[in-house]
């Protein structure tokens, strides 16, 4: 990767590589979209069954499978289940979410946008066999409101399973988006200030010229695998993170194109932090990493640091507990639940993907955990280490290598406020505050999974990268985590599914877009 030092700091990605002149052959199209993931191949099926000639790039051996959680507001699916969201209410929360870092006009757009990017993939889902589910049953007791926003798609022949990745690369062979697999784009080609092309690598190795005529779209994911890159623009969050995302060739080759053509990023690092990774007693947060999943970490279990002590609420979004856990010993906390862990999943009634459901439920809640599921990824963690077990709060506390005393104290008065049905001391919710009584008693020391980087390249409306005066870069476009503007400091996941909701709705919009040009 190319460096340069400004001001004694390095800066990932301000200086350009060095010109290529060997290039093998120049391929002429209209439309190029750079990654072919969430947002890239929406872009890409949107701006071919527009009239564009398209072309599509992507580095691995295949597409990468669309994010199953999408957000949205106003489609038919919500307004058959009565859901109905006011626009202006939920734009505010988002835009409160982020200290108003960001650009309103992009999240109108999504809001006013993305019911209609539902019923549009609605109709080709259902073509290649599958149904939408709509969460429809948030909590309305809660201290943090949570949204009816996530959309799912599923297979409706359960003998014969199709995938939202199929029929969607089905789709783009039908439109006649030409799929270019083991193709990274290396860099973006400019005529003056103007982007006209991408220089990529073959199969065979060797760099091609592939000229646009319309325009580039950046769609590759982000920075969340690039760990020189993690440690410089947000060293923060990496050392919160036990865990970084498993989609290891998303390593900020859109954001570094677009910054080498003078491209102004998002000022604001900005992660998706879940509370799903378990690590070994002692252990601390930051690398190495251990991906070990606890699936059951989003569960408002009594939580406590490593003093024994019970420090914050446990019923807060993902991101929420990874940061008050940010501010404890290493970093990391253990989630402290007994045998009746099972009921208590289920009356706690978490939503997004976090839900577990019983295995009956499954046709009601498609593409969930169920409990069996939950149960034999507990078991391993068991096995492994990972999870610890004990007739006694002391023994467990001597196995998470937490002080005895003071964590028997914790979950003797946590039991207390159980009992009361109302938490005095952090405010949890009283249908959350379920006891630690029943022997055996288990304990997971747990951390942070980065699932994505979310401070991308600054945008408009119409997706267009802009400079460092804020004015639009010819030629180039880009969407889904590549692009910024949108989040700042940390994700609202409440509003379920909405990272790829806001991907999905302006890749769908930019491909539109391009082809009108």
């Amino acid at each position: 990767m190319k460096t340069t030092t400004i001001n004694n700091k390095i800066c990932i990605g301000t200086e350009k590589l060095q010109p290529i002149t060997n290039i093998k052959k120049v391929i002429e199209t209209e439309v190029i979209v750079c990654g072919g993931g969430t947002s890239g191949i929406i872009a890409a099926i949107s701006a071919a069954e527009n009239g564009a000639k398209v072309i599509l790039l992507e580095k691995n051996n295949s597409c990468y499978p669309p994010r199953d959680y999408i957000g949205a507001v106003g489609s038919k699916a919500q307004k058959e289940h009565g859901i109905e969201i006011n626009k202006n209410e939920i734009v505010n929360e988002l835009c409160r979410y982020a200290c108003y870092r960001v650009d309103q006009r992009l999240l109108n757009l999504w809001a006013n946008e993305s019911g209609e990017m539902i019923d549009w993939l609605c109709d080709i889902m259902q073509k290649g066999n599958m149904g939408v589910y709509v969460e429809d049953d948030v909590n309305k007791d809660m201290q943090m409101k949570e949204w009816s926003t996530n959309h799912m798609f599923y297979s409706l022949d359960k003998e014969n399973k199709t995938t939202t990745l199929k029929v969607l690369v089905n789709k783009m062979q039908a439109v006649g988006v030409n799929i270019m697999l083991k193709t990274p784009m290396v860099e973006l080609v400019t005529e003056g200030e103007k982007v006209v092309g991408v220089i990529a690598k073959n199969e065979n190795n060797e760099y091609i010229q592939i000229n646009a005529s319309k325009g580039v779209v950046l769609a590759t994911g982000g920075y969340s695998n690039n760990i020189e890159m993690l440690q410089q623009l947000n060293p923060v969050d990496l050392s919160n993170a036990t865990a970084i995302s498993n989609t290891p060739s998303v390593t900020g080759d859109g954001i570094k194109a677009g910054t080498w053509v003078g491209a102004e990023k998002d000022p604001i690092p900005t992660t998706m932090l879940f509370d799903r990774m378990a690590v070994k007693p002692g252990c601390a947060g930051g690398p190495p990493f251990e991906p070990q999943i606890f699936w059951l970490g989003s569960q408002p279990f009594l939580q406590v640091n490593k003093f024994g002590e019970r420090y914050a609420n446990e019923s807060v979004p993902y991101d929420f507990g990874v940061h008050s856990a940010s501010m404890q010993p290493d970093r990391v906390w253990c989630s402290i639940f007994d045998s009746n862990w099972r009921e208590d999943v289920l009356a706690y009634h978490t939503i997004g993907c976090s839900r577990v459901v019983l295995p009956e439920d499954t046709d009601k809640y498609p593409k969930r955990f169920d409990m069996t599921c939950i149960e034999g990824m507990n078991e391993k963690l068991l096995k492994s280490g990972y999870m610890q077990q004990a007739d006694t709060i002391e023994e467990l506390a001597e196995k998470l290598m937490i002080p005895q005393e003071t964590l028997k104290t914790t979950v003797e008065r946590y039991n207390e406020l159980c009992e009361k049905g109302e938490d005095e001391d952090f405010g949890k919710e009283s249908f959350r505050m379920r006891g630690v009584a029943k022997p055996p008693f288990f304990g997971v020391t747990v951390g942070g999974l980065m699932l994505c980087t979310l401070d991308g390249l600054r945008i408009n409306t119409n997706m267009q990268v802009l400079n460092k005066s804020m004015k639009p870069i010819e030629g180039l476009y880009a969407v889904g985590n590549d692009s910024g503007s949108f989040f700042a400091y940390t994700y609202p996941e409440l509003v379920v599914g909405v990272a790829a909701g806001r991907g999905m709705t302006f890749g769908r919009h930019v491909g539109k877009y391009l082809a009108n040009l």
